[in-house]
């Protein structure tokens, strides 16, 4: 194996982007590239914040559901209650 083919493989693209080192930041210095990082940075954020949105509105209707099924379950235990101590009074 050549030392081209070694480095040509550390920098190897990724989505047409260079890899880098996750351990080391990466330094900026066009004005544009701050940009783009930032308002791609918001862009994950807003999608984070979405899908939170989405997974606690989920998680109201279900509360909704359960709240309405418990009403409904004491209403009949109410109704069952009540008649068992008719049943009672009869014997």
């Amino acid at each position: 194996m050549t030392t081209e083919s070694t480095t040509a493989s550390k920098t190897e693209k990724k989505n047409g982007q260079p890899t880098t080192n996750p351990g080391k930041p990466r330094a900026i210095s066009s004005p544009n590239d701050v940009a783009s990082l930032v308002l791609m940075q918001i862009d994950q954020v807003n999608a984070k914040k979405d899908d939170l949105t989405t997974a606690i509105k989920g998680l109201a209707d279900t509360a909704k559901q359960l709240t309405r099924a418990y009403a409904q379950q004491q209403q009949v235990i109410a109704k069952l209650a009540k008649r068992v101590q008719e049943l009672e009074q009869r014997k």
